[in-house]
């Protein structure tokens, strides 16, 4: 997939205009309008940079012609779940779950920990306790 491909779907999925992604990047939005359309194929490491920090990614997904988001290889995903992918604020708890299962921690404890967890959170916030 190019870049001006990969640039379009990812601000679509992040649920991004075009003048947004401007904003939060610095980068013009004639400039990634000619990104998305093919106009412009050439494009700096800076710039490359700024869209993908706005977009919460890391770079090389537009430096690497083969990079994939999970969603571009399971396309039947849940829309919830996609959603959960796209948030940049996901990746922590991303990274814990891999964690987990690398160590051989059962879903089911995971999902008990996060309860408990939750389950305090609300404790501490009622005004009765």
């Amino acid at each position: 997939m190019e870049i001006g491909a990969k640039l379009r779907s990812l601000r679509k999925l992040r649920e991004m205009t075009v003048e947004e992604l401007s904003q939060r990047s610095g980068v013009s939005r004639s400039y990634i309008t000619n990104i998305e359309n093919g106009r412009k194929t050439e494009v700096s490491s800076r710039v490359i940079a700024n869209l993908a920090g706005a977009l919460g990614i890391n770079a090389d997904y537009f430096r690497i012609s083969d990079a994939q988001l999970p969603t571009d290889c399971l396309p039947n995903l849940d829309p919830e779940f996609i959603a959960l992918l796209a948030k940049s604020e996901s990746m922590p708890f991303l990274q814990l779950t891999k964690k987990a299962l690398t160590h051989g921690v059962s879903a089911e404890t995971v999902e008990a920990v996060v309860d408990a967890i939750i389950k305090t959170q609300r404790k501490r916030r009622s005004p009765n306790s």
